[in-house]
């Protein structure tokens, strides 16, 4: 077997040098190709995932979606009392969340109401409105309560009683054309019935589009649409209708009455009789005395 020359050996070890290099040029490329493909990915996803906008607008609009507001064209068409109560709650319901309580607010010694000051209530409408829509401050009433201004403290006083809204919203898609973005909101009712029990319900009755035009760097809410995303089932309208039933229907009493003579079946034991219950019951008796005697005689 012949000798390997020097020159041989050193270009055997060249070759393996190569190949080495090669291979950790492969390793390097196959890599590079998996982080820029996993990037991308990602990237891509991000641009299509906006879970964390639609948390953000369901935030912002929660306080005026449960006053359930009318359509309009421009913010000039909306019900400025209804914007002033919107303004009330979003800034009752940040003070809960990020204090936990309304202690830090001045109160009415004889109505225990706390005074919401105007500069908070001005903030939260430009938040949502723009900072070029302004409201006259003065007494106004809601469907459900008097909110009073006081003038010398700048401020209204808001009902210890709190507001429960009809309903909660839930962001279902957004569109942006032509400078707007459209937000179509999914209404998830309050209550099930005419018994006012919460709901547990995920599925909105109705749908509106919240329509924003960028200022700035913010988008601001300036018309209200009825959407074309429609219930899929038309039954679901009932929780709506049943809940506008409710103040005509529910009766209190009746329905407390009616709950303690089922509990009473249930349990096997006798109902007392009330006194007009009695009479009936003598006049039954009566009757069925005559009626045997007639037909004895």
């Amino acid at each position: 077997m012949a000798m390997m020359t020097h020159e041989e050996h050193a270009r055997r070890q060249r070759r393996r040098v190569r190949q080495l290099l090669g291979l950790l040029v492969c390793l390097l490329v196959i890599v590079g190709v998996f982080t820029v493909v996993t990037r991308g990915v990602r990237i891509v996803g991000g641009l299509f995932d906006n879970s964390a906008l639609k948390e953000e607008l369901a935030s912002r609009l929660q306080c005026y979606v449960m006053l359930d507001p009318l359509p309009f064209d421009s913010v000039d068409q909306a019900d400025p009392n209804q914007i002033k109560e919107y303004a009330i709650w979003t800034t009752v319901n940040n003070a809960l969340a990020t204090n936990g309580s309304l202690d830090s607010y001045e109160r009415d010694p004889d109505t225990d109401g706390i005074i919401l000051p105007t500069l908070e209530v001005d903030a939260a409408i430009a938040r949502l409105f723009g900072p070029d829509y302004k409201v006259t401050h003065e007494t106004f009433e809601s469907s459900d309560m008097t909110f009073l201004y006081l003038e010398d403290k700048q401020g209204y006083l808001i009902p210890v009683t709190g507001q429960v809204g009809m309903y909660t919203p839930q962001v279902e898609q957004i569109k942006k054309s032509s400078g707007q973005m459209y937000v179509t909101v999914g209404y998830i009712p309050t209550f099930t019935n005419s018994t006012f029990v919460f709901s547990a319900a995920t599925d909105p009755t109705k749908y509106m589009d919240y329509v924003f035009v960028k200022n700035g760097k913010n988008w601001y809410l300036t018309s209200l649409q009825e959407s074309e995303m429609k219930p899929e089932t038309p039954a679901s309208s009932a929780v709506v209708n049943d809940q506008n039933a409710a103040d005509v229907d529910y009766d209190p009493a009746a329905a407390l009455q009616e709950g303690i003579t089922s509990e009473t079946v249930a349990s096997g034991v006798e109902t007392p009789v009330t006194s007009g219950d009695t009479s009936s019951s003598s006049s039954a008796s009566s009757e069925d005395t005559d009626a045997n005697s007639n037909a004895e005689g």
